[in-house]
């Protein structure tokens, strides 16, 4: 086997490789003698069909096959013995060659980039902190409460914190855009459920009434057909109710699976809001590591890399919007995101080979049990985790990402920054 590599970029490689003609043709044989034994062809007994009649019938297939596996194979030799770390699949291109001529082909692709970590331990992260409060558990009864109002209909004009039901169809350009109409839609004015200049519209009107106006949605609208676009609404108001909250009695403290009395109730509902809390707050305390991963470690990123990262946030997308084709979805929309992905897949990726972490199955373990716990099947769940290997893959990912974030947390500086609950559960809503 000769090898020959070139860089074509600073990433970029092309390999050429040659297997003589001899190691190929020596490799068929075998084979077409081995399929000798084992065919059968009408005229013939099993085992006794001439090599001339089995060479006919199978040699074109059996070269197709030897070729395909000897360059496979030899670009797995070629890229150890080149001492190559490739970060993508190769893209293969067999060269043309007369029979009983060396079999040659070019592999092209882009290896992984050599980088030298940052000094972490000069490095500063700052760590939101926050606690609940009586407040908090306050407001969070109060939204349980106008989560079971007693709504009943009312005449007059509607206002804030009343309840209307509509029927709309929004239009772009006088064509009704998907996602734009809808019937006995039940809106509460004031709670911010749609976009901005919506609610507004809609204040004063009387059951009965309809009225026709136009709003703009924001810039960063999860779906781009629609960001930043002017849309008209045709709004028909059907009823218009007042809501009552219910008292806080025996019978409201049960409905929440509490036996007691209302400071019963406050104390279940501070446990949840201080575990939700330290969800979010490690949440954040990621992020903040994450956002310094990128910001102080400089490397080339595999355009190879960068492609399929775009491809793979394209679809997602697709899924997302329900689309069924991406040719209004350009490269661009996804290419700071990929960058953003491949660079701290790299980054974390180094920090683990060079601290030679290694995955806590403990960890994943207590992961696994975590998401459990929130289905109703929760054994069948765990069965799954446990036999199947890809998706065990995907928590130990996470687990791996978690430890790495503990050892950066480890390394570098860290500040606190003081925070309402409110406003990191805002955050991550």
């Amino acid at each position: 086997m000769q090898v020959s590599v070139e860089e074509t970029s600073e990433l970029g490689r092309k390999v050429t490789i040659t297997i003589s003609a001899d190691k190929v043709e020596k490799e068929v044989n075998q084979r077409l003698d081995s399929l000798k034994g084992r065919v059968k062809i009408d005229g013939f007994r099993p085992g006794k069909v001439p090599m001339n009649v089995v060479r006919q019938r199978y040699a074109t297939q059996v070269n197709k096959e030897v070729m395909a596996d000897e360059m496979q194979a030899s670009y797995r030799d070629a890229v150890i013995q080149e001492k190559l770390r490739p970060a993508t699949a190769p893209n293969i291109e067999p060269q043309k060659a007369e029979k009983g001529q060396d079999l040659t082909f070019i592999a092209t692709f882009d290896v992984y980039p050599e980088f030298e970590l940052c000094d972490f331990s000069k490095l500063e992260v700052t760590i939101p902190t926050a606690e609940v409060g009586d407040a908090d558990v306050e407001l969070t009864l109060d939204r349980m409460r106008k989560q079971r109002m007693e709504w009943s209909e009312v005449d007059g004009p509607c206002q804030n914190e009343q309840r209307i039901t509509l029927d709309f169809v929004g239009k772009l350009d006088g064509v009704e855009f998907e996602g734009g109409k809808a019937e006995d839609f039940p809106l509460v004015l004031g709670d911010g459920g749609m976009i901005a200049g919506f609610e507004d519209n809609l204040l004063g009107l009387k059951a009965g009434e309809n009225k026709n106006f136009a709003v703009t949605f924001p810039e960063d609208y999860g779906n781009s057909e629609l960001a930043g676009k002017e849309a008209v609404f045709d709004v028909a108001v059907k009823k218009v109710e007042q809501g009552e909250l219910p008292e806080v009695n025996d019978e409201f403290i049960r409905a929440f699976g509490v036996d007691g009395t209302v400071d019963a109730l406050k104390v279940e509902i501070k446990k949840s809001l201080e575990a939700e809390l330290q969800q979010q707050l490690k949440i954040k305390s990621k992020e903040a590591v994450m956002q310094v991963l990128l910001d102080n470690n400089e490397l080339t990123l595999p355009e190879s890399m960068i492609s399929q990262e775009v491809s793979a946030l394209r679809t997602q997308a697709l899924q997302n919007f329900k689309m069924e084709t991406d040719s209004q979805l350009p490269d661009n929309l996804f290419e700071e995101e990929a960058k953003r992905r491949v660079k701290l897949g790299l980054v974390i990726g180094e920090v683990i080979s060079e601290q030679k972490l290694q995955i806590d199955a403990q960890l994943v373990n207590q992961r696994i049990e975590q998401l459990a716990s929130q289905y109703a099947d929760r054994d069948q769940i765990i069965q799954h985790y446990s036999t199947n290997n890809q998706a065990r893959a995907g928590i130990e990912s996470l687990v791996m990402e978690d430890q790495v974030v503990d050892w950066v947390l480890e390394q570098v500086i860290k500040k606190e920054s003081k925070e309402s609950f409110d406003s990191i559960v805002k955050q991550r809503q």
